[in-house]
């Protein structure tokens, strides 16, 4: 085996220290790839500031949980925790795509309710009827959800302001926004009883 570089030795050094336990050597390890891990791996394909320190922030700690599964290869440990990264990328982005198409889906939903059918009944009357059923519907699943996650829903579905536009108005970032009304959809889901 080919002698290590004084980088990759001490790296090395750092990565067993780290997994034998040692606090300062895995701060150290992990300060060090946290930058490159931002910038070369997870902003480019994120693209949103908030969304992409929250990925790095998820890597950091799976590699902490998982850093006794890791064995050294000449490469060093940045390939085994960008592919920790690419992973969390790619679940965000399936989470983004489900959160996505369920927002299309309720605001179908609440244009084209399924018709009531009364025979002689006027079209006009019909329209109100169903307008009804859908209110009294959004508002019984919305009433079901606490405060926060109902104000969500309502800036961005019912008022259909912008992401930056109802995070500023709920006072946090557009990736806590997108947090919450990703969970604020998923209980109005359970409410509706979809599955």
């Amino acid at each position: 085996m080919a002698p290590l570089d004084g980088a990759s030795a001490e790296e090395r050094a750092l990565v067993e220290a780290a997994q034998r336990g040692e606090r300062a050597s895995l701060e150290l390890l992990l300060d060090r790839v946290s930058r490159p891990l931002y910038a070369a791996v997870i902003l480019p394909r994120v693209g949103v500031a908030a969304d992409a320190e929250d990925i790095l922030r998820d890597t950091l700690l799976r590699a902490m949980e998982r850093l006794d599964t890791f064995r050294w290869t000449p490469a060093g440990i940045f390939p085994w925790l960008r592919q920790i990264a690419i992973h969390l990328v790619i679940d965000h982005v399936r989470r983004r795509q489900r959160r996505d198409r369920l927002e299309d889906r309720y605001e179908r939903a609440a244009a084209d309710v399924m018709p009531l059918h009364h025979a002689g009944a006027e079209e006009m009357l019909i329209e109100q009827q169903e307008r009804a059923v859908a209110t009294r519907s959004m508002e019984a699943a919305l009433a079901t959800l606490n405060d926060r996650y109902r104000r969500a829903v309502e800036l961005r579905l019912l008022e259909e302001r912008s992401r930056e536009a109802c995070a500023e108005a709920m006072g946090v970032t557009v990736g806590n926004f997108d947090v919450i009304l990703h969970r604020a959809l998923g209980a109005l889901k359970k409410a509706y009883g979809v599955r």
